[in-house]
């Protein structure tokens, strides 16, 4: 049996809400193979500002970009931007340039290639052209899905196409943030190794768009080039993105500004020593983290407990230092454990929330609400309510994400089961913080079984956050409201 390779991750440096790998074209092309190779199931993205902007006011799309496993800077004001935030990426890395490359290390492998997005006749030309150009390279499925929500697709017949493929590479032109949310959703039961958005890429190798010169690409122009290939369609939206640029980096500008340190104070003196549990990993970070300078800031090559880190003691903390939060934050997540930061000082707290990564994990002020949490997470209570034979309440009292979503589906598929005359299967969300567009599409899934036997899947009490991202989602006529007896 051939060894999956290993797959290490890259330097992070956090910018203006998301987690960008420093890597060059050649190392991205380089991991990309390896995870074609692998038989776990990845995801990538690729970046550049209008994506960055539409992910900076989008907490669902800003948390599936962070929990990616690459995530590659697709512009050159973020590179440039990242001088200024303490750690320079390398260089840009477009997508538009990496999909020929894959495609012709496809055919060098023989690795077969799947297409979803766009329409009928741009895939059928693109897999001609393909085929022909990257001697080896067999394009073995293509799929145009309907308009609408990709989570009322017919996710599982489309999933298990794929899956019966044998494909090593998906790319998935749906335009941002769409092809994301669904990737994000689907990528491991497609069963294929590699999944990535690639946008308008197959219109580039069709011919249908043209490239800006080589130039105008290296110099950072060619969103110039293609404004004005379409100046109706896209002056507006970059002129909104250069507003955000100016604006966000502005404020992860202030937010990380290095203050003379005779003025800090390390605000850990007057607060009690936390207690040692067995069962929780306590990290303490100090000092300035920064580019260079990461030392006080140790990361565990394991994570086989939660984590509870005390940021009390840092000063100061750059894009890098973020980065090596970020970092923390997603080797927790793929340990399935609860990360918690605590007594974090003001230059923590000020530079966590400029780039919006407050959303990602909790940060308390004391040692008894860490543990609340800690203690939540690990029990993970999941109350079923019987209202009468006709009406099950199941109610949830942790985020419902990808890390949930199974659980989640198996409580929903056993009050089902376990209630043969159910009507109405009621979702309590009151105790749950954030929702992603997988755990939507889990609902989704419900909501089609309960039609099926005559009944209807109802949301109860959605906090304003979660209510957004079901809005976001334009679902909120799909899912609808529980109101006792009426239906919102």
């Amino acid at each position: 049996m051939k060894a999956t390779p290993m797959l290490k991750e890259p330097p992070i440096a956090v910018l203006l809400g998301l987690p960008f790998h420093d890597v060059t074209l050649g190392e991205t092309l380089d991991y990309c193979k390896k995870a074609m190779a692998s038989t776990e199931c990845r995801y990538l993205v690729t970046a550049n500002v209008d994506f960055t902007t539409q992910a900076y006011n989008d907490a669902d799309l800003r948390k599936i970009v962070f929990f990616a496993d690459l995530v590659v800077c697709d512009g050159m004001p973020l590179v440039w931007l990242s001088r200024l935030f303490g750690y320079r990426l390398r260089e840009r890395v477009a997508g538009s340039d990496l999909v020929p490359l894959l495609l012709q290390s496809c055919g060098q492998s023989q690795y077969p290639v799947y297409f979803l997005g766009s329409d009928l006749a741009t895939l059928e030309e693109a897999k001609v052209i393909v085929e022909k150009r990257y001697p080896g390279l067999k394009v073995v499925g293509m799929d145009s899905p309907p308009m609408g929500a990709v989570v009322e697709w017919d996710n599982d017949a489309l999933c298990e196409k794929m899956r019966a493929s044998g494909a090593k590479l998906l790319l998935v032109c749906l335009g941002c943030p769409k092809q994301e949310r669904w990737i994000f959703a689907n990528h491991r039961e497609t069963g294929i190794p590699l999944s990535i958005g690639v946008g308008a890429s197959l219109d580039f190798i069709t011919g249908k768009q043209k490239r800006a010169p080589k130039w105008m690409q290296k110099t950072g122009m060619e969103w110039f080039w293609r404004m004005s290939s379409s100046p109706r369609r896209l002056a507006a939206r970059y002129g909104h993105d250069f507003v955000f640029l100016a604006k966000a980096a502005a404020s992860q500008a202030l937010a990380q500004r290095k203050r003379e340190q005779l003025g800090l104070r390390i605000q850990s003196d007057s607060r009690p020593a936390l207690l040692k549990k067995p069962d929780v990993i306590h990290l303490m970070w100090e000092g300035s983290l920064e580019n260079g300078m990461l030392r006080g800031a140790p990361v565990p090559e394991a994570i086989n407990s939660h984590v509870l880190l005390d940021a009390s003691r840092v000063i100061f903390i750059d894009s890098s230092g973020l980065g090596r939060l970020a970092m923390l934050t997603r080797r927790c997540r793929a340990a399935g454990k609860a990360f918690v930061v605590i007594y974090p000082s003001r230059q923590v707290l000020q530079a966590i929330r400029a780039v919006r990564m407050d959303s990602l994990f909790p940060i308390v002020k004391n040692e008894e609400q860490a543990m609340q949490i800690l203690h939540q997470h690990q029990h993970e209570d999941v109350a079923v309510e019987a209202s009468s034979p006709e009406i099950i309440k199941v109610a949830f009292n942790h985020a419902l994400d990808a890390l949930h979503h199974e659980e989640m589906l198996k409580v929903l598929e056993k009050a089902m089961s376990d209630h043969p005359s159910l009507k109405s299967l009621v979702v309590d969300l009151k105790g749950v913080d954030f929702i992603d567009s997988r755990a939507v599409g889990g609902l989704i899934r419900a909501r089609k079984q309960m039609a099926a036997r005559g009944g209807e899947l109802y949301l109860s009490e959605a906090k304003p956050a979660v209510k957004d991202i079901i809005t976001l989602l334009r679902l909120d006529k799909v899912l609808p409201e529980w109101k006792g007896d009426t239906v919102a």
